[in-house]
C-alpha cells in the first residue's frame, strides 16, 4: 500500500469503484456479445463459446495495451520488467485469474449450476483478504471485515435463487467454485506483491497480465476446452465473420483493460484488501447497466442485495476522523 497522502487514498479509493463500475459494464456488454447470431447459431460456440469469448476477451485487451504502451514508447521496458521477480509474480497472477480461475468457474456452473457458482465465488474478496493480511502484512480493521461481510451478503442476495434442477452436483460444483474463488483472490494478492517493491507499476502489470491470459487461453485453456485446435479456429472465424459481435468484444475489451487497470492501481496505492472490496461491487454497477442498456426489471432480490452492497462498502471503506 503505497498512498501516503490524502491525495493518493482518494485516487485508490476512486480507481477502486470505477474498477467495479467498468467490470459491471464488461459483464453486461459480453453477454450481449454472447447473444448475437455467432453464439448462438455456430455448433462449437453453442457449447464452447463462453471460452472462445473470455480468449477474445483477454487477446483484444493485450492489443490495446500494446497500442497504449506502444504510443508510450513503453514497449522496449516489456521484457525487462517480465523477467524479472516482479514481472514473474504478476504473470503467475494472470494465471490464477484469468485462465485457471475462469476455467474452473465454468466448470462449475456446468457441475453446480449457475446459482450455487455465484453464491460461492462471491466469497473470494474475504479470501484476498485474509491472504493480503498474511502475504502482504495489510491490516484489515474489524469495521473492514463487517463490510465486506455485508457486501457479499448482499451479492449472493441478488443472485441467489434456489435451484429446482436435482441434477446439480452440490459438492463438485461447491469444490470447482472454491477453486475459482480462490483464483481471482491469489490474483489479487500476487499482483500485489508484484507491484509493492515499486519496480513494475500498474500500466506494465497490466500489460503482462493480459499478454499471459491472452497467450495462456490461445495456446492451451481454449483449444482443450473446445475440442481442438480445429474447433477453436472455426468458432473464432465465427466470430469474426459478424463485424457486430466482433467490434463489440473489441470495445467490451477495451472497458475490461480499463476495469483491470484501475483495479491494479487501486491495490497499487490502497492495498489488495480494500481494492478487493471496491472491485466486488461490479455486481451492483452490473445490475444498473442490465437495466439501462438492456432493459430488465428491477426485483426486491435486486434493489434489496445492491442497497446491501453499496451499505458493506460504505462500512468497509470510509474513514472516520479522529476527533481533536
Amino acid at each position: 500500500m503505497k498512498a501516503n497522502t490524502s491525495a493518493l487514498m482518494r485516487k485508490g479509493y476512486s480507481t477502486g469503484v470505477l474498477s467495479g463500475m467498468t467490470w459491471g459494464l464488461d459483464t453486461v456488454l459480453i453477454g450481449v456479445a454472447m447473444a448475437m447470431a455467432p453464439f448462438v447459431e455456430n455448433p462449437v460456440l453453442l457449447i464452447g463459446g463462453t471460452f472462445i469469448c473470455s480468449m477474445l476477451h483477454d487477446a483484444f485487451a493485450a492489443l490495446w495495451m500494446l497500442i497504449i504502451m506502444g504510443c508510450k514508447g513503453r514497449l522496449k521496458e516489456l521484457w525487462p520488467a517480465f523477467k524479472s521477480k516482479d514481472g514473474l509474480f504478476c504473470a503467475l497472477g494472470a494465471l490464477f485469474g484469468g485462465p485457471l480461475a475462469m476455467t474452473f468457474y465454468m466448470l462449475a456452473i456446468a457441475k453446480g449450476g449457475a446459482a450455487l457458482t455465484a453464491t460461492v465465488t462471491a466469497c473470494y474478496p474475504l479470501l484476498g483478504s485474509a491472504m493480503a493480511m498474511v502475504i502482504l502484512k495489510e491490516k484489515v480493521r474489524i469495521r473492514g471485515w463487517l463490510g465486506l461481510l455485508i457486501c457479499i451478503l448482499g451479492i449472493i442476495y441478488i443472485g441467489y435463487t434456489p435451484a429446482g434442477d436435482t441434477d446439480v452436483n452440490i459438492v463438485g460444483g461447491i469444490m470447482l467454485a472454491a477453486l475459482a474463488a480462490i483464483g481471482w483472490a491469489t490474483e489479487g494478492v500476487v499482483c500485489g506483491y508484484g507491484m509493492k517493491a515499486g519496480n513494475v507499476d500498474p500500466q506494465m502489470a497490466l500489460l503482462i497480465r493480459e499478454l499471459t491470459s491472452g497467450i495462456v487461453y490461445i495456446l492451451l485453456v481454449a483449444p482443450i476446452m473446445v475440442g481442438g485446435y480445429g474447433n477453436l479456429v472455426t468458432g473464432t472465424s465465427a466470430v469474426f465473420s459478424d463485424t457486430a459481435c466482433w467490434l463489440t468484444l473489441f470495445f467490451t475489451a477495451l472497458i475490461g483493460m480499463i476495469s483491470f487497470f484501475c483495479w491494479y492501481t487501486a491495490i497499487d496505492l490502497i492495498g489488495a484488501a480494500k481494492a478487493l472490496c471496491l472491485n466486488v461491487t461490479y455486481s451492483f454497477w452490473a445490475v444498473v447497466f442490465t437495466f439501462i442498456i438492456v432493459g430488465s426489471t428491477l426485483s426486491v432480490n435486486i434493489i434489496v442485495g445492491s442497497i446491501l452492497v453499496v451499505a458493506g462498502v460504505a462500512v468497509a471503506t470510509l474513514v472516520s476522523r479522529k476527533k481533536k
